[in-house]
């Protein structure tokens, strides 16, 4: 298998590096040995901070693999999500504290990632972020229609969700999506300065504070994604206009959606 995920440590941080061109698909491989990286750095002392990046150019995380969805009947593609939701549960359940370095686009459930993590720091010119995926005709399945509304506030999120909205890093930061925007060039170096900070603070007060942080919302989160699982497998599964967006996509041309 090849490494599509890998692990750097230096000076008290774990960058978590993403490198699986041309998108850095949602894939079942990536997931499982991003799943891998974020159980091996849990209980490493070694590690007292962690940025999540890509290597791709001008990519975090376009979101799922599409020709690997289609290839998924019912009970295969509800197994796929359940297990992005929880290998993403895993990552936001991380004792130490966590930045989503979003030097590209972080769409779909690229964007989902950056909500499991502390905090997002985004370039300012081309990257965009959202969650697109009603132009699909699905839903945000790995805690989109969950974790957005709790970071940005309901209203907002009902608006990014029902459009679909992609937007910039300067759009991300006004409304608290988040948390700096840095020139390109300066967007690693700075996220690597402020996680060596974060490496010198008390960080077994900060994974205690996080502990507690998640506590309510966590019981809302589980019910939540159970609807997010239901809701999204029944549109891959049992609907045409899922189907219609999926090809329309492919096809680089508009959907024509019927509501069946």
């Amino acid at each position: 298998m090849s490494e599509l995920v890998r692990l750097e440590k230096k000076e008290g941080v774990g960058e978590i590096i993403m490198n699986s061109p041309p998108a850095n698909a949602m894939s079942k491989e990536l997931l499982e040995q991003l799943s891998e990286i974020v159980d091996q750095i849990r209980d490493d002392r070694e590690v007292r901070a962690v940025l999540l990046r890509s290597e791709v150019p001008k990519i975090f995380m376009a979101g799922a693999d599409l020709k690997m969805m289609l290839s998924l009947g019912r009970d295969e593609f509800k197994q796929y999500i359940k297990r992005a939701q929880d290998i993403y549960n895993s990552l936001e359940s991380l004792p130490q504290p966590t930045i989503a370095v979003i030097s590209g686009h972080a769409l779909g459930g690229g964007c989902e990632l950056t909500l499991c993590c502390d905090f997002r720091f985004m370039s300012r010119k081309k990257a965009r972020i959202g969650l697109p995926e009603v132009t699909l005709g699905l839903l945000p399945g790995a805690g989109g229609t969950q974790r957005l509304p709790r970071l940005i506030g309901m209203a907002k999120a009902r608006e990014l969700l029902i459009w679909g909205s992609q937007l910039t890093g300067e759009d991300a930061l006004e409304i608290g999506l988040v948390d700096k925007v840095f020139e390109p060039d300066e967007l690693l170096p700075e996220s690597i300065k402020i996680a060596k900070e974060l490496a010198t603070k008390a960080t077994l007060a900060i994974g205690k504070i996080k502990e507690c942080l998640r506590v309510p919302p966590q019981e809302i989160l589980s019910r939540g994604l159970e609807q997010e699982l239901e809701g999204i497998t029944y549109l891959f599964a049992d609907t045409e206009d899922t189907k219609e967006g999926i090809a329309a996509f492919n096809e680089k041309r508009a959907p024509k959606y019927r509501g069946r």
